[in-house]
């Protein structure tokens, strides 16, 4: 029997990330949990230099679980041309945030209403780098 208590987030979840989809990596059973987005970066700012012009996107497939008072916990792959990092974050009051990495980078996905920054740490440099978007 599903959750109950977690029909109406999903719910609102669903409308506001678009349809579920599967999460192979995670789990070979599709959920109403699971979510996926596509996002499309068009303005890249590289540390303290001027934004320039864009053409980055950055696909997010995930799953989500309760986490109570209306925040549900999200694990997720990012999948961009420079590979795919596994993220953890949060979606509560309308926004997802979510941070991942490896042993050289962090990302760090925040998405508000469609909205998106993306930001990219490297530990080269150490460099940042922020691209602003959208994701649907």
């Amino acid at each position: 029997m599903p959750n109950r208590h977690l029909a109406a987030p999903v719910a609102i979840i669903a409308l506001m990330l678009g349809t579920p989809l599967p999460l192979a990596a995670q789990d070979a059973e599709v959920t109403d949990n699971d979510f996926a987005l596509a996002c499309a970066f068009d303005r890249e700012c590289r540390e303290t230099e001027p934004c320039a012009t864009a053409d980055f996107d950055l696909d997010v497939t995930g799953r989500t679980g309760g986490m109570g008072a209306g925040t549900m916990l999200a694990r997720v792959v990012l999948s961009s041309v420079s590979g795919d990092v596994d993220a953890f974050g949060t979606l509560g009051g309308g926004t997802l945030f979510l941070l991942g990495g490896n042993e050289s980078s962090r990302s760090c996905l925040v998405v508000t209403d469609g909205a998106a920054r993306y930001s990219l740490h490297m530990a080269e440099g150490p460099t940042v780098v922020t691209y602003h978007g959208t994701c649907e």
